[in-house]
């Protein structure tokens, strides 16, 4: 029992100091920092790691830290101009490892985390292109244009730097003096007088621009006053030419312009009369035609139903007149078949009627016969009857009175001249 609990006591203590073993090469990078991990699995040149971390195998691996901080190089070197000055120049230059992988992989074989190694390597590199650069200047333009000494200083060492992982973030030179410090004295002074003789020539020639501008803007006014006079002379008569020429037209002007308007008027009355036309066209004549020629047709139509009446009724009273006639002639063939004797009592039945025909204009008076006053009215009465009989005798060609007399007297003498039966 007691050699069971020894080996899994043993286990256990094996798997911490395994645990152990494995959390010591977990590598974790800072936040400045970088790790290159090299050996088995990790190519020819390694791999890096920033930002995260790693297992570092013992035996077969190996991390190398590299610092990415920034390292300040401060430079004091002493060097000849172009023209022979013998110059010192002070200067900061601030540089550091590059951030990408490929710088990273340059500047850690070389630095690893040692940042004295950067100073030294970059204090010693500037130095040398600063020596190199102001070799090729004269002291007066170092003086004067320090900033062209700057950027060729860095445009030179840039590549320099990158081609070991570094990078240089700025770069700046505070102080150049010459060695005994005469020269820039001496410089300056002159630089000063020559400023001043060039501030002095500069304003006087700046006074005497602005005099002659001054002067030919004078001149400038004047002749523009003159021309400006000149103009205005040239306006006044032209306007003066122009009012003559506009009294003089204006009467014909006006002409015009009562004409045109005139023909505009007449225009617009012709439109207004065509519009007047058409209107009443549309209101008037058009309904009148319409309702002349309605009339018409009524016309023609009621003249068609007279016509037809009128024939239809002459055709009536033809045909009435031909039976009227017809019979005329049919009782007058009877009558003249009728002996006189016929004839006579053919009127006799009528005399009744004639008769009293006679003595109507006496039945519709009032009258009372008093004493001689029947004689008169008889005597009306008679010679109306009269006129009667001879009226019948002119229309007939029957005496009816004679025709009465004879047969009155055939029959007086009948009685005595036929013989007796007896």
């Amino acid at each position: 029992m007691g050699t069971i609990v020894g080996a899994v006591v043993a286990v256990v203590a094996l798997l911490v100091l395994i645990v152990i073993l494995l959390l010591s090469r977990y590598r974790v990078p800072g936040a400045e920092e970088a790790f290159i991990v090299t050996g088995t699995g990790k190519g020819h040149q390694g791999k890096v790691y920033r930002g995260t971390g790693t297992f570092v195998l013992p035996v077969v691996q190996r991390a190398t830290r590299v610092q990415l901080s920034s390292v300040k190089a401060d430079l004091d070197t002493s060097t000849p101009a172009n023209d022979g000055i013998e110059l010192s120049v002070r200067g900061v230059a601030v540089v550091k490892v590059g951030d990408t992988p490929e710088s990273i992989l340059k500047a850690g074989p070389r630095f690893g985390d040692d940042l004295n190694r950067v100073k030294a390597l970059v204090t010693e590199q500037l130095s040398g292109e600063l020596r190199s650069i102001v070799g090729t200047m004269t002291a007066k333009s170092i003086l004067v244009d320090r900033q062209a000494l700057v950027d060729q200083v860095a445009q030179s060492i840039k590549e320099i730097l990158g081609n070991q992982g570094l990078v240089l973030d700025s770069f700046s030179i505070n102080d150049v003096q010459d060695s005994d410090g005469q020269y820039f004295s001496d410089l300056a002074a002159r630089e000063r007088s020559d400023q001043a003789a060039i501030a002095a020539k500069s304003r006087a020639e700046a006074h005497r621009v602005a005099e002659e501008s001054r002067i030919a803007n004078e001149q400038a006014v004047i002749e523009q006053q003159r021309e400006l006079d000149i103009e205005r002379e040239g306006a006044r008569q032209a306007t003066d030419r122009a009012a003559a020429e506009a009294d003089a037209v204006r009467p014909l002007v006006e002409a015009e312009r009562r004409r045109i308007q005139v023909e505009k008027d007449n225009d617009v009355a012709e439109q207004q009369a065509r519009l007047r036309d058409t209107q009443l066209d549309a209101e008037v004549r058009r309904p009148a035609e319409a309702e002349l020629f309605a009339a018409q047709q009524r016309a023609e139509a009621r003249k068609a139903e007279i016509v037809a009446e009128a024939e239809a009724k002459a055709e009536g009273i033809r045909i009435t007149g031909d039976a009227e006639a017809q019979a005329l002639e049919k009782r007058a063939e009877a009558l003249g078949k009728l002996d006189k004797v016929g004839q006579l009592e053919l009127v006799l039945s009528k005399l009744p009627d004639i008769v009293r025909a006679g003595a109507e204009p006496l039945t519709d008076a009032n009258i009372t016969l008093v004493g001689d006053s029947v004689g008169p009215v008889s005597k009306g009465a008679g010679t109306n009857v009269v006129s009667t009989l001879e009226l019948i005798r002119g229309t007939t060609g029957l005496d009816v009175a004679n025709m009465l007399a004879r047969l009155g007297d055939r029959e007086e003498t009948t009685p005595a001249d036929e013989p007796s039966d007896s």
